[in-house]
C-alpha cells in the first residue's frame, strides 16, 4: 500500500509540471511581453507568490505524513485527484487566454478582455486551479504545514495578484470590465 501512496504523491507533484512547462514555453516563444512599464508590471505580488511556493514545496517533503498511516491512501488518492482537477483548470484557462496570457499582469486592447470558458464563472481561474493543485498536493502528502502555507501564504498572494490584475483590467477596459466584474467572482465561484 505504501508504494501506491508514493506513486500518488509523485503523480500529484507531476501535475504541477504541465502548467509550469506550458507557461515557460509560452514565455520563451512569445517573449516576456509584460516588461516593467508595459501594462503595469506589478511584480511584487508575483515575487510574493513565488516565495510562498518556494516554502511550500520543501514543506511537502519535510513534513509529509507516513505513507503507511491508515489515512495515507485516501488522502493520497483524493489529493492526487484534486491536483489533477486543478491542473486541468489551469491548462483550460491558459488555453482560453491565448495571447492575452502573461506571467506578470498585462492588459492590451488588441488581445481583448477574455470572458469565455472558465472566465465566465470567475475572473482568475488559473489562480483557482493552482490553489486546488497545491491543496491537492498538501493532502496527497498528508502535510498539514504545507496545507497551512497554501491557506495563509499561497492563496493570499493569489488574491493580491488578482486585485492588481483587476485594477489593470479596469483601467484598460473601463465599463466593459466593470460589467464583467459585477457578474463574476474573483477566484472562487459563488463566494469570492
Amino acid at each position: 500500500m505504501s508504494a501506491i501512496v508514493i506513486f500518488l504523491r509523485a503523480a500529484s507533484l507531476l501535475t504541477f509540471v504541465g502548467p509550469m512547462l506550458l507557461m515557460g514555453v509560452s514565455r520563451r516563444t512569445a517573449g516576456l511581453r509584460a516588461r516593467a512599464g508595459e501594462g503595469g508590471g506589478h511584480r511584487a505580488p508575483l515575487a510574493a507568490n513565488l516565495a510562498a511556493f518556494g516554502v511550500f514545496f520543501p514543506s511537502l517533503v519535510i513534513f509529509s505524513g507516513s505513507s503507511l498511516a491508515s489515512l495515507a491512501l485516501p488522502l493520497a488518492l483524493s489529493g492526487c485527484l484534486l491536483a489533477v482537477a486543478g491542473t486541468a483548470l489551469v491548462l483550460r484557462s491558459r488555453a482560453e487566454l491565448g495571447p492575452s496570457w502573461s506571467l506578470v499582469p498585462k492588459a492590451d486592447r488588441s488581445t481583448g478582455l477574455v470572458i469565455t470558458g472558465p472566465y465566465r464563472l470567475v475572473r482568475h481561474p488559473i489562480y483557482l486551479g493552482l490553489a486546488l493543485l497545491a491543496v491537492g498536493q498538501a493532502l496527497a502528502f498528508a502535510s498539514w504545514p504545507a496545507f497551512f502555507i497554501v491557506v495563509f501564504g499561497i492563496v493570499p498572494t493569489f488574491a493580491r495578484r488578482a486585485l492588481a490584475e483587476d485594477e489593470l483590467l479596469a483601467r484598460t477596459f473601463g465599463e466593459r470590465f466593470e460589467i464583467y466584474r459585477r457578474r463574476t467572482r474573483m477566484i472562487i465561484p459563488l463566494l469570492f
